[in-house]
């Protein structure tokens, strides 16, 4: 004859209490997750809406350096900047302001495969906002602030 010990069937106390242990743990780095992508998305979302706004920016400027009617101010460029906002707008909790700027420089008539009679100006148009995550109570918002530039050589053919 043989022998069988007897043993109890079911789940223990220990048994569930290390399932959600381990669960809450699986959890917390799903959510993570979630969190981290969440951020990348909104990050490349306001990228691409920055991008945007330079190149109209810079499409306008182009148009008024054509057109060649600038007055001295506009010549100067805009060194203080002008403020839009890239998401939302005035009075908007989740608005993102930014500040959009431009610099306006006449070439001379030298470059690197030699000289040239036409006129020539350099625009350099670009972009500064804070971080869309901190809110605006917190001590440290917008001391993260992201840039886009964008630049080109302008050639002006007299007619």
């Amino acid at each position: 004859m043989t022998n069988f010990k007897k043993s109890t069937s079911g789940i223990g106390f220990i048994e569930v209490m290390t399932a959600t242990v381990v669960i809450s743990i699986a959890c917390v780095g799903l959510m993570m997750g979630v969190v981290h992508a969440r951020s990348e998305l909104h990050s490349l979302e306001m990228k691409e809406r920055a991008t945007e706004e330079l190149l109209n920016y810079m499409e306008y400027w182009k148009g008024r350096i054509a057109d060649g009617n600038l007055s001295p101010t506009e010549r100067a460029g805009d060194p203080d900047g002008e403020e839009i906002y890239l998401i939302g707008g005035l009075n908007q909790k989740q608005s993102v302001k930014a500040k959009r700027y431009y610099k306006l420089r006449r070439l001379n008539g030298f470059n690197d495969f030699g000289s040239t009679d036409f006129t020539r100006y350099e625009l350099e148009c670009w972009m500064r906002w804070g971080d869309r995550f901190m809110s605006p109570s917190s001590r440290y918002a917008n001391d993260l602030l992201h840039e886009r530039r964008v630049s080109t050589i302008m050639t002006v053919f007299e007619l």
